[in-house]
């Protein structure tokens, strides 16, 4: 190309308007590749920079040419048919000095074709102030800045997509929410209607009462699952390892499934192979919130007097340490369309069928039990068919127990319990125990207090945690033999009121049994009660069941 100290070899113009020449393209032209300089007068360009890559309009740099033939013959020859318009604006000096009568600069950004690719290129008209008849025409490769453009657009195109996927899916989220919290409500709120109407009605009152524990229930189950869902998606769902029989988990799940089984009259034919290996570390409660789902599912989803089996087998493991379990469930209920089995595992998906819509779910379960399915290392399988029924295979990698652990009788076993009634609380008998309740809520209190005292406990009750760190400091020692912790209270919470306790100077304040009492639920808030110096954790809603055990094991 032509070098600036040697300007004067390719025009005849004195030196005034060389050096004017210099400042013109130092100032306007040196991100360019290739420059021309044009009279509007003669309309004739020179080249003053050439690149190597970019023969814009001539290879012979030591002659004048026509601005205007040379800028149709380029644009015919290289650039792309579709951009061969973006030119009309500049394709006669007439044209060039209308732009120059609105503005100084002028860009054309368009494509060639060089060597079988697409490149983008920039093509710049400029007009030095106090130049009327002469234009610079300079031409640059932008082909890395245009890609990097373009994907910083797709990546904006995107994530603009992604946000309105998103807002569909909470609109979705809110609709499917608002119908079935609504649904239960309706039915907690016209049956607590109906019972106080009837009063006098006892067989009235008990049905009453029996159809709102079924629909607290639901409602129940619907935002545990959302809440297991959100904790899901934000990675924030952590598995324990604890030791557990696989054996007695299966038994475990049949016993639970058996109420339910028998009221729509089904029969469960179990087949479990002999297991090598049935003492295994995992989640015991999560991997039974698995087989509950599906089990569940084959159990509301199959007509009355269907036929329903769980088949159990170990499988080889190429892992030291870990076994292989293979878990079939199959029943020969409604089945599912072919369709509908693609999206199965998507949150709130549920199967366009009227006999379906008559059959209470949140639409979360299978994506919670395929999620955690994930989680445990494993993979689950569907097949079904309308009409016949359908088939989920689950395949889980459990790590083994060490021969010692096994021994000594395989660690504990963690099973969901069903507390629906009193029962378990009325036949404890606990006289002459003190009890202290820390509880803010006034109705969860009288509900507590009216639990603990079924059971023989003297109840006294704080309102806070403050207030439960004071009563205890100001009794004797061996006052109270258990304490009741609500977790999130004002003035201090149910952590601090704990920690404040255990370090009383009264002796027995180290080991008096404090019992989380909250709707804080999940294995993070467990963990934490444990941290903060507390004997067990129950959850809210409570299980009598739960409740009865605890209160066994601290007030023998």
């Amino acid at each position: 190309m032509g070098d600036l100290d040697n300007l004067e070899a390719f025009t005849e113009l004195d030196r005034g308007s060389v050096e004017k020449q210099r400042k013109l393209i130092r100032a306007l032209a040196m991100p360019y590749e290739t420059v021309y300089g044009v009279s509007m007068d003669t309309g004739l360009c020179t080249c003053y920079r050439m690149s190597e890559s970019m023969n814009e309009f001539y290879d012979n740099t030591d002659i004048e040419s026509d601005y205007e033939d040379n800028i149709r013959i380029y644009v015919g020859k290289d650039v792309l048919d579709e951009d061969k318009c973006l030119f009309d604006d500049i394709c006669s000096i007439r044209q060039v000095k209308r732009i120059f009568f609105r503005k100084q600069i002028h860009y054309v950004n368009y494509r060639v074709l060089r060597n079988g690719r697409i490149r983008y290129l920039q093509c710049l008209l400029a007009k030095p102030d106090n130049e009327e008849n002469e234009f610079v025409l300079a031409f640059k490769d932008i082909n890395e800045e245009k890609k990097l453009e373009i994907a910083q657009q797709q990546r904006i195109e995107e994530a603009v997509e992604e946000a309105r996927q998103a807002n569909r899916a909470k609109t979705v989220f809110l609709s499917n929410m608002s119908h079935d919290i609504r649904t239960p409500m309706n039915g907690i709120i016209g049956m607590t209607a109906i019972a106080a109407s009837h009063v006098d009605d006892r067989e009235r009152v008990l049905d009453s009462l029996r159809k709102i524990s079924m629909a607290s229930k639901h409602l129940l189950n619907l935002i545990n699952e959302v809440l297991d869902m959100s904790k899901i998606e934000s990675g924030k769902v952590e598995l324990k390892e604890e030791p557990f029989n696989l054996a007695e988990l299966v038994d475990s799940l049949v016993s639970m499934m058996n109420p339910q089984i028998e009221a729509h009259q089904h029969r469960l034919e179990l087949h479990v192979a002999e297991l090598e290996h049935k003492y295994v570390m995992g989640d015991s409660l999560r991997l039974q919130q698995v087989f509950t789902n599906l089990m569940g599912n084959s159990v509301k989803y199959t007509p009355d007097g269907g036929v329903l089996s769980l088949c159990v087998s170990e499988k080889e493991c190429d892992r030291e340490d870990t076994g292989r379990y293979e878990f079939v469930f199959e029943d020969n209920g409604m089945g599912m369309s072919e369709e509908y089995v693609k999206r199965i595992f998507e949150p709130f998906s549920r199967a366009e069928d009227d006999r379906v819509d008559k059959i209470q779910g949140t639409g979360l379960g299978m994506s919670i039990t395929h999620s955690l399915v994930q989680m445990m290392d494993g993979d689950i399988q569907v097949e079904s068919e309308l009409g016949k029924g359908s088939r989920f295979t689950v395949t889980v990698q459990l790590k083994l127990q060490e021969e010692s652990a096994v021994e000594d009788g395989g660690g504990d076993f963690g099973t969901a319990e069903s507390g629906d009634t009193l029962e378990a609380i009325e036949n404890l008998d606990f006289s002459g125990r003190r009890a202290l309740l820390a509880e803010d809520n006034d109705l969860n209190r009288e509900i507590a207090v009216e639990i603990l005292e079924t059971a023989g406990l003297t109840v006294e009750e704080a309102v806070d945690g403050k207030e439960a760190v004071q009563q205890v400091s100001q009794h004797e020692d061996g006052y109270y033999d258990i304490i009741f912790m609500d977790v999130r209270m004002p003035r201090m919470n149910g952590y601090d009121a704990t920690c404040a306790i255990r370090s009383l100077e009264l002796p027995y304040c180290s080991t008096v049994p404090i019992v989380a009492m909250t709707a804080d639920a999940f294995a993070e808030d467990i963990r934490a009660a444990m941290e903060a110096g507390m004997s067990e954790h129950i959850a809210k809603p409570l299980n009598f069941k739960v409740l009865g055990r605890v209160m066994r094991k601290w007030l023998k």
